[in-house]
């Protein structure tokens, strides 16, 4: 039987590690989101057509992000899904910038369409089939290796509030947006956990993904010309001597893992890390009725797009 796994934010770092690691497996095949697929040529390279899929996937569109479910189910033809990583996302540290759809671009693209894509998704996949959202150390404010860098982890005074960037307008302009993608990941955590609790035995198992720092990645592509230079040059150098920084291709390894069942096959609200173990996320992500908010505002969306939402029942 082949297993079809779908990854979003393939084209490069990561994302395209993660596809490659997943087609080295027999009887495997993958459905890739790419905002501009003829222009995927590392990704294309991996495998063929029939093998891998790439669909043209732009989460800073809401109707974008429909039209990729849609094409995915269509392509599936009554097929399964074996498993879903939420893995594409953002990092602005300039102005703040809203969304056709209304929203602040980093926690649409980091979250809320990953939300609506998966909810879309969901008549589609394996029974118990794993979904990981990936996460990241800056969402929470003790952090070590992300206050190193500047992050104060994330903050939430109401997800309305979150969806239009409105966090700290009182610090400089990077900081902020600093601040609007540590929040992304912070949300995304809180509706890991809140799907856990809502979703029945026989459903979707839900995680968040710490890859860790990762020099040499797109991540940086808004920072200053000095600061892209250090992170593609002389941070994927030193990565190894700095706590909680990998590679690429060690933490896509991890993420094959989770997403093939070789790691926490049976469980489920798991927030683990690059090595593989399972480790404890912020206090605030904990928060159930920051959890619950989170979920329904999800809902909210992704049914006024008709999506079909996961149980709604807080448990």
């Amino acid at each position: 039987m082949t297993a079809i796994h779908l990854v979003t934010g393939a084209t490069s770092g990561l994302g395209l590690e993660l596809v490659r690691l997943l087609l080295a497996e027999p009887a495997t095949r993958v459905i890739a989101g790419a905002r501009r697929p003829a222009e995927a040529q590392a990704l294309r390279h991996v495998a063929g057509e029939e093998r891998l899929l790439i669909l043209p996937l732009d989460l800073s569109s809401l109707a974008s992000t429909v039209a990729f479910a849609d094409a995915v189910t269509k392509h599936l033809s009554g097929g399964r899904l074996a498993s879903i990583a939420a893995n594409a996302g953002g990092q602005n540290v300039r102005t703040r910038h809203m969304t056709k759809d209304g929203y602040e671009e980093t926690l649409q693209a980091n979250w809320l369409a990953h939300a609506m894509l998966v909810e879309r998704l969901l008549p589609c996949l394996e029974r118990r089939a794993p979904i990981a959202f990936t996460a990241s150390g800056t969402h929470d404010p003790a952090d070590p290796g992300a206050r190193r860098f500047g992050f104060r982890g994330g903050i939430y005074p109401g997800i309305e509030r979150v969806a239009y960037g409105d966090l700290d307008a009182s610090v400089p302009a990077k900081q902020q947006g600093m601040d609007r993608y540590a929040t992304s990941k912070l949300v995304a955590i809180l509706h890991v956990y809140a799907l856990a609790r809502r979703t029945p035995a026989d459903g979707p198992r839900w995680f968040a993904y710490d890859p860790g720092l990762m020099p040499g990645t797109g991540l940086a592509r808004t920072r200053s010309a000095f600061e892209r230079w250090a992170w593609s040059t002389i941070l994927p150098v030193v990565a190894r001597t700095i706590p909680g920084a990998s590679t690429p291709r060690r933490s896509a390894a991890t993420y094959a893992r989770l997403l093939t069942g070789r790691l926490f096959p049976q469980e489920t609200g798991v927030h683990l890390d690059f090595s593989g173990r399972r480790t404890e996320s912020s206090a605030d992500s904990k928060r159930r009725d920051w959890q619950d908010e989170v979920a329904a505002f999800a809902g909210a969306i992704s049914q006024g797009w008709g999506a079909a939402a996961v149980e709604t029942a807080p448990r």
